[in-house]
């Protein structure tokens, strides 16, 4: 005990008693959740008679070669793509605008946040409404700006065309409020000493946004994208409550491809594969993008 207080500090014990309800809790609901996965991941798995047939790596090669993982695949990298680039720029410019003095910024920050907070099922029937072709709030405006034709409305969420679309824009609303509040914390710390200096020089305003502001959010925009990065792999309840997968799998992804085998199919073999290697993906990702970030700070 004495040398443990001596290498991490007297208050190291109490700490360690503070944190361990916390530690137990991620032990049992990560950590062996993660490994019992794992296990289930090489059997076939009968829920009704609990029994537990070993198939090595029988459910991994069935899902590779099934065609819908290949276009559930397709159908993540394609929401990632669209949806995390944009939800931090957004989030960014967002961020900008409403740290400097306006009227009302207060109001305005809460109520970008506020659908981050918010019950996901209860705002995702809001949005069902908004999409809605005959008389929903998009089709209605789109139709006053003359985009749209009202005898042949916009099947945003029925249309293998616009679903996937619909869903990435729902998804950069209900998130791009909790970045927008890490980049304001981020933008604090930015001394205004050096935009001073930069005026002094003759900088406008995008040089400045371009050489200090960008700069001086580095570690934030890399907490950002792994967070986002992550949260889009795992994309769910938007799927479930929007579309269910459809129009015709078109906004099927990892999650609720792990879902559909797991709890509607009762493969659990399967599902618990597809969730591992979703897990390797997003392990090999973050060490990728720690790694780029480790060499840039060089």
């Amino acid at each position: 005990m004495g040398g443990f207080k001596k290498k991490f500090g007297p208050d190291a014990p109490m700490a360690m008693i503070m944190l361990a309800p916390n530690l137990i809790l991620a032990a049992i609901f990560i950590v062996y959740a993660i490994i019992y996965s794992f296990y289930l991941s090489f059997h076939n798995v009968d829920l009704f008679a609990h029994t537990f047939k070993f198939v090595g790596f029988e459910n991994y090669t069935k899902a590779l070669i099934d065609p819908l993982f290949a276009k559930m695949l397709k159908n993540t990298f394609m929401f990632v793509l669209f949806t995390v680039p944009f939800g931090m720029a957004i989030s960014l410019v967002v961020a900008v605008l409403l740290n400097n003095k306006i009227k009302g910024r207060m109001f305005i920050r809460a109520s970008f946040f506020l659908p981050t907070i918010l019950p996901i099922v209860a705002i995702a029937q809001v949005w069902n409404w908004i999409y809605e072709p005959s008389y929903g709030l998009l089709n209605y405006f789109l139709q006053m700006i003359g985009i749209s034709d009202p005898s042949k409305p916009i099947q945003w969420l029925a249309s293998p065309n616009t679903a996937m679309t619909a869903v990435i824009i729902f998804s950069i609303w209900k998130s791009f409020g909790y970045n927008m509040i890490l980049y304001l914390a981020a933008l604090q710390g930015i001394s205004r000493q050096l935009y001073e200096a930069a005026e002094i020089d003759g900088a406008n305003s995008m040089r400045k946004f371009f050489h200090i502001t960008i700069p001086g959010l580095r570690p934030a925009t890399f907490f950002v994208l792994i967070t986002s990065i992550n949260g889009s792999f795992q994309a769910f309840d938007q799927i479930y409550v929007l579309t269910q997968g459809g129009p015709i799998n078109s906004t099927n992804v990892i999650a609720y491809y792990i879902y559909q085998y797991a709890f509607e199919f009762f493969n659990i073999g399967r599902g618990a594969a597809v969730s591992i290697l979703l897990f390797i993906l997003l392990f090999a990702i973050a060490i990728w993008q720690w790694r780029s970030y480790q060499t840039k700070e060089e």
